[in-house]
């Protein structure tokens, strides 16, 4: 059984940090099981606890989501992620974090870009608020999404797995993941623990279509 006692890890960013941070990317590969598969057992049975986490998202959803996925982390800090070439079973994706508020406006404009969106005006980057405001008058483009997520952290050589609870106003779903820079790796990884028969969905792909919530594919009526 899936634990819930979770040590909530501070999500801050330390004085000093650079405005600009590079991109990185990584190979993933998620699932959204109906019930707790073996994978879970095997995880909290044989590989290393790294941590655990409770927070909750703000995700800022076009129909670009599947491919560009914007949030404000912890509900204060932009970030997006980029999905790239897949390689066979696995998406990959390149993070990229934004400055701190407020955002200049080359920031705003890579964010309108980002969202598929016209320019935003300088007061949408004083703060998360505002930003969010701005964007209520957007809601036929953009819909903001509050995700809540408890979570256990795994790590072994260089992969990293992770089991969660997912949670918003309408809908509640575990998920695991497996993320890892080194393809290889992560294909070792989805091997071990079982996973591979499952369809990899993004929080971009489940939180823009609901059928995928359900586990169903869109249209299909089937389950995946």
């Amino acid at each position: 059984m899936v634990s819930t006692d979770f040590l909530i890890l501070a999500d801050t960013v330390a004085a000093g940090t650079p405005r600009m941070q590079t991109a990185t990317g990584r190979y993933e590969f998620r699932v959204w099981p109906r019930k707790a598969p073996q994978a879970a057992a095997t995880l909290q049975k044989s590989w290393p606890l790294a941590g655990a986490e409770k927070r909750s998202d703000i995700y800022l959803l076009t129909e670009h989501s599947p491919d560009r996925l914007v949030k404000l982390r912890a509900g204060n800090r932009l970030e997006t992620k980029r999905r790239g070439d897949d390689l066979g079973l696995l998406q990959y994706w390149t993070h990229q974090p934004y400055p701190l508020f407020p955002l200049s406006r080359p920031d705003l404009r890579m964010l309108a870009e980002d969202l598929g969106i016209p320019p935003l005006d300088p007061e949408a980057g004083l703060s998360p608020g505002h930003l969010v405001a701005r964007l209520g008058t957007l809601a036929h483009v953009v819909v903001p999404v509050t995700v809540r997520k408890s979570r256990l952290l795994f790590r072994k050589a260089g992969s990293r797995v992770e089991i969660c609870h997912v949670a918003t106003d309408d809908w509640t779903r575990l998920t695991l993941a497996i993320e890892d820079p080194d393809p290889d790796s992560a294909l070792d990884t989805l091997d071990g623990l079982g996973m591979g028969g499952l369809p990899n969905r993004s929080y971009g792909d489940v939180l823009r279509h609901p059928g995928l919530r359900l586990g169903t594919m869109p249209g299909s009526g089937q389950a995946p």
